[in-house]
């Protein structure tokens, strides 16, 4: 974000997030001298932005590591637990987009149990569900050159953030 607001708007100009979120674009836009509304649906999201908006002022890096995990989640799905992979996730992706694109549908569990040349724990362990296994033979955007979020929309209430 700090790269788009510098390229895209000058100091003392106003950036727009709808979806805010906990604060990234906002933040970044603050640390930049640009005024910001950030609008948010969650209460939780909004509280979030709002501290880490004060930390910000206080003199604190909002964008700092912490080894804490964060209680507040975007997604019903659970966390998976802290580990290392020895493939990487995206790597087992691309592997799954190869065997689609080998026999020419999305593959089912067995088909990759069959045909890939990594183990099929890999998939059970590294990963929520086969969806997000089989994610990337469905885009066409995922490459091998380079490095599914669900939102339950509980409360009706909107957030407005400014200054």
């Amino acid at each position: 974000m700090r790269r788009l607001i510098s390229l895209f708007t000058c100091p003392k100009e106003c950036v727009l997030d709808p979806f805010n979120g906990a604060g990234t674009t906002t933040l970044t836009a603050e640390q930049l001298g640009r005024f910001f509304v950030g609008i948010e649906l969650s209460k939780t999201y909004h509280n979030i932005a709002k501290m880490r908006h004060a930390e910000l002022r206080q003199g604190l890096d909002p964008f700092r590591k912490t080894k804490s995990i964060p209680k507040a989640k975007n997604s019903p799905v659970s966390r998976l637990k802290n580990q290392k992979y020895l493939v990487s996730k995206k790597k087992l992706q691309l592997e799954v987009k190869r065997i689609a694109s080998d026999i020419g549908k999305i593959p089912n569990r067995e088909e990759v149990k069959f045909f890939s040349k990594y183990p099929i724990s890999f998939y059970d362990e590294y990963f929520i569900n086969w969806g997000e296994v089989c994610a990337a033979a469905r885009t066409t955007g995922m490459v091998d050159t380079k490095g599914a979020k669900t939102s339950k929309k509980k409360e009706k209430q909107m957030y407005l953030f400014k200054f």
